[in-house]
């Protein structure tokens, strides 16, 4: 009787699927400028991130960061109605190759079309949170004081 040859590979040569840790999911990843040299791999990423990294590729697995979707809040004025006057946004976000631990953490960026960026940890997010909730708070309070206002001009010019 022959012997019979096993189909299987040994163990040793066997890849093992990477485990992914819960919130996460592999992505792929492009790695280089397209063209012939450019390299897809397969990465964890958060669930939360909502990056294109094949469209937005990068030079070097470095440079690879996680981003959210973005929320945004404008402030138009009619003096100029052409474009907001303050526009506010927000998104999370995590650097994993950042020499900062609070960088590669999970983290809450808040910004402007103008200015820096404000990198805050989810407890100073909150507290930011809570300060913009009293603004529009006592935003809603102007309004309803400026609309009370006029009413009574209206009546009184009647």
């Amino acid at each position: 009787m022959a012997k019979q040859e096993s189909t299987q590979a040994p163990l040793g040569t066997i890849t093992p699927f990477p485990a992914v840790a819960p919130g996460h999911h592999l992505a792929p990843v492009a790695i280089g400028a397209p063209g012939p040299k450019q390299q897809i791999a397969f990465l964890p990423c958060p669930d939360w991130c909502a990056a294109n990294h094949v469209a937005n590729w990068v030079h070097f697995l470095d440079d690879l960061v996680h981003t959210g979707e973005e929320f945004s809040a404008s402030v138009g004025s009619f003096v100029n109605r052409d474009k907001p006057v303050y526009s506010l946004t927000t998104s999370i976000g995590a650097d994993p190759v950042s020499s900062d631990p609070q960088m590669r953490a999970a983290h809450v960026i808040v910004g402007d079309a103008g200015s820096v960026d404000a990198y805050l940890t989810p407890d100073m997010a909150d507290e930011a949170a809570a300060g913009l909730e009293r603004l529009a708070s006592k935003l809603r309070e102007s309004a309803r004081t400026a609309r009370l206002h006029n009413q009574h001009a209206a009546e009184v010019a009647a």
